[in-house]
């Protein structure tokens, strides 16, 4: 267990970026990478939250150790909405990223030597 443990981890490397929607930096959005890897070898899902600038450095879901698997992961962003006025029901989320940040289409291919420019920028708040 601990030589297969030795050889996934040299798959894992540093990845840090931006958010930013309309060029203005979005804070508390989590973001998830999934390895597109075709099986569970190797894979490890990572994690990250945006800070007030916008900017966030991902770290294993399992050990919490910096970095992210290299090659093709599935990406999402879910984001903490602001409620409205609800007269007692429960508050309406109103998103500012786009449903693709949050439906699991959104690919990333993390280089072998990691990045810091994991930037993800959307325009128009609220199109579609």
């Amino acid at each position: 267990m601990v030589l297969a443990s030795c050889g996934r981890k040299g798959n894992i490397v540093p990845v840090s970026g931006r958010v930013t929607i309309d060029g203005q930096p979005l804070a508390n959005v989590a973001l998830n990478f999934g390895p597109l890897t075709g099986g569970l070898d190797g894979a490890y899902a990572a994690y990250g939250k945006t800070d007030a600038d916008g900017r966030y450095t991902l770290k294993l879901v399992d050990d919490g150790r910096r970095g992210a698997a290299v090659g093709k992961n599935r990406v999402t962003l879910n984001e903490a909405g602001l409620g409205g006025e609800s007269d007692g029901a429960a508050a309406r989320i109103q998103f500012k990223l786009p449903p693709k940040a949050r439906d699991g289409t959104m690919q990333f291919d993390v280089p072998p030597g990691g990045t810091n420019a994991a930037d993800f920028q959307f325009g128009k708040a609220g199109a579609k």
